[in-house]
């Protein structure tokens, strides 16, 4: 077969890391609040501590983002993938037999090593690797497998607990990771192309040539760390997620605070808008400028909240919330690796989107508990969505002064 004509492999590399993300990583991830109510009525403990088990998983995946990075540079991501969704799926199989509180929060632990290993981090890593021109359009693939894994992962989860009970939904969701999941990694997944004698995008030439070359073509985490350009990109990472953090919590609840009884309606077509955000900005990102394309995410952040704000005098222009949000969402979360991987390289980028993940977690505890204590202090969210229009306000105003970074002499070895 003449290889021009052939379908370049980083897009099955693309394919696998979908179904990767659709399965291993939503079926540990996104269907917690299905068994929040089941093992409640079993065991009798209350939400908040069954809640405090996933809460510490989120965590935790989180804090070892900047470990998986290092295992990613040193094992490959097929090693690390493979790794975790292993433990993935063993865990939640495990999680069928929870006879006690504490092996609840064990099985929980174990499952946030196996999803924090299989999720983004080697995920963002490989399409890095692999694409070039096409990146933004593979990557906005990638993270589609999220936002459609996250509905139908919760479905699947739902049925099985209808018809069989929550100890057998878990132990489905484990053995659909490792029948699917764990031969996709070992079969479909190679770490470069280079491994394939290929060049990223599928050039051929001097573009295989140039691909070869052992000159480093990025900033090391010491290089990164000088930067003044790295510490606004995680600053924006941060503020992103407390925006996300606290109207991941308490969305709902504000939708009914405006009085509208489509509240868990808004919210999932927020959630099905953030698909499309990252389909059409994924590809933006091949033609235009990412740190732009980033700030109009930011705009449509500020004309989401702008209709909340209005929403009080007219309910109705909350929809424009669930339009605006969800494709600012979904925009965010596909362009910010690639913005990383455009300003600082890709030759140590698994452990530089790693320390941008640890501000992730930062935002998203923030966000949550600060939206709470706004409500409990005012029985109000109009605060709350207050304090989120002016939170994106300055977050535009920080990514337009992320300049290009540059490199300084450091002079101890790279990390």
């Amino acid at each position: 077969m003449d290889n021009k004509k052939s379908l370049f492999y980083g897009w099955w590399i693309a394919a696998a890391t979908f179904v990767i993300l659709f399965i291993g990583l939503c079926s540990g991830f996104y269907t917690v609040s299905v068994f929040l109510e089941p093992i409640q009525q079993e065991f009798g403990w209350n939400r908040t501590t069954i809640s405090l088990g996933f809460t510490i998983a989120a965590l935790l995946v989180g804090l070892l983002s900047p470990a998986v990075g290092w295992a990613v540079s040193r094992f490959g991501v097929k090693g690390v993938q493979l790794f975790g969704a292993l433990v993935t799926g063993f865990g939640l199989i495990f999680a069928g037999s929870i006879q006690v509180l504490w092996q609840y929060f064990a099985i929980y632990i174990i499952i946030a090593v196996g999803l924090a290993s299989v999720s983004l981090v080697p995920s963002q890593t490989i399409i890095s690797h692999w694409f070039e021109k096409r990146r933004g359009t593979a990557m906005g693939i990638i993270m589609t497998g999220i936002g459609l894994g996250g509905m139908v992962m919760v479905f699947v989860a739902s049925a099985a607990n209808d018809a069989y009970g929550w100890r057998w939904a878990y132990r489905l969701l484990g053995v659909l990771v490792l029948a699917i999941v764990v031969p996709v990694i070992m079969f479909a997944l190679k770490n470069r192309p280079q491994d394939m004698g290929l060049a990223p995008d599928g050039d051929h030439g001097t573009a295989l040539k140039d691909s070869l070359s052992t000159e480093p073509s990025g900033f090391t985490v010491k290089e990164a760390l000088r930067s003044m350009a790295f510490h606004l990109t995680c600053l924006i990472m941060a503020l992103f997620n407390l925006v996300l953090g606290g109207l991941t919590m308490h969305a709902i609840a504000l939708f009914r605070s405006y009085g509208l009884e489509e509240a868990n309606l808004m919210w999932s077509l927020t959630l099905g808008a953030s698909v499309l955000g990252r389909v059409i900005f994924g590809y933006l990102a091949d033609k235009g400028s990412k740190k732009f394309l980033i700030g109009v995410s930011w705009f449509m952040h500020i004309l989401a909240f702008g209709s909340l704000m209005l929403a009080s005098a007219d309910a109705r222009t909350a929809w424009g919330f669930v339009l605006f949000y969800g494709l600012a969402f979904g925009a965010f979360v596909t362009l910010l690796p690639l913005f990383v991987g455009e300003r600082f390289g890709v030759e140590h980028f698994s452990k530089l989107i790693g320390l941008v993940g640890l501000f992730q977690i930062i935002g998203l505890a923030a966000g949550s508990i600060l939206l709470g204590r706004i409500f409990d202090a005012t029985a109000s969210y109009e605060s709350a969505v207050s304090l989120l229009a002016v939170v994106s306000i300055l977050s535009l105003a920080v990514t337009a002064f992320i300049g290009k970074p540059r490199r300084q002499p450091v002079t101890s070895p790279a990390v």
